[in-house]
């Protein structure tokens, strides 16, 4: 079928229990990706700071907004500590369903992020991948120790009944309110697809709108940066 029957489809999500309670669902539609078209020359490298700042300048309404997520922004490094963009550079924020009309209001708007101009482009959406496995540029949970962190991954994959196994990356810094906070990587493989859909509307850990937690489709796990 069409469009329309796609978007109403749910999964259970959770482990059997003894007790006869029925495990929830998840709706595959409650949370979806928009792709804006980023017209620009460069960003710092650690940008999610200055970028949320920007865009909840124009929209106050995201730094309320618990299920929103900025992805982080993709370029070449330079030596000087910035992004280069081209001309397929890409916005994208995850968000609530509710919210697209909001934040397609972006279209058009000038953003600065530190030194560098931006002006958004185009919006559309773009459902979340039922692909597998997935892969989070950066991770933080508050800890900086690898074992310790891992510790972490493992009671928050808890909390939500996600059942996956995981590889812990490279070690990542950002600049936060509060200073700068280190993470690390994460790629989950060998994860349910029911599972994959709500790690990536929840994310995991913290600093979600500064392009941490966001799970994105990645095609193998032999390499992480």
């Amino acid at each position: 079928m069409g469009p329309t029957a796609k978007s109403k489809r749910r999964f259970k999500i959770g482990w059997p229990t003894d007790d006869g309670v029925t495990a929830p669902d998840v709706d595959e539609s409650a949370v979806i990706d928009i792709q804006f078209d980023l017209q620009g020359k460069s960003v710092p490298i650690d940008h999610g700071y200055l970028l949320f700042l920007e865009l909840s300048r124009i929209l106050p309404w995201m730094s309320s907004e618990e299920m929103l997520g900025i992805h982080p922004i993709h370029g070449a490094a330079t030596e000087h500590g910035d992004l280069m963009l081209n001309r397929r550079a890409k916005l994208l924020i995850r968000t609530p369903k509710e919210r697209v009309d909001d934040l397609l209001t972006l279209k058009g708007k000038e953003i600065q992020v530190g030194p560098h101009a931006l002006k958004i482009g185009e919006g559309k959406s773009k459902t979340l991948s039922l692909h597998t496995p997935l892969y989070a540029h950066c991770v933080t949970t508050g800890n900086t120790d690898e074992t310790i962190f891992a510790a972490d991954v493992i009671k928050l994959l808890d909390n939500l009944n996600i059942t996956t196994r995981f590889i812990c990356g490279r070690r990542q810094a950002l600049t936060t309110s509060d200073g700068v906070v280190y993470g690390y990587s994460l790629m989950l493989h060998d994860i349910p697809i029911e599972h994959a859909i709500l790690i990536q509307q929840k994310g995991l850990g913290g600093n979600r709108k500064l392009g941490c937690g966001i799970f994105i489709p990645h095609k193998s796990i032999n390499a992480l940066t």
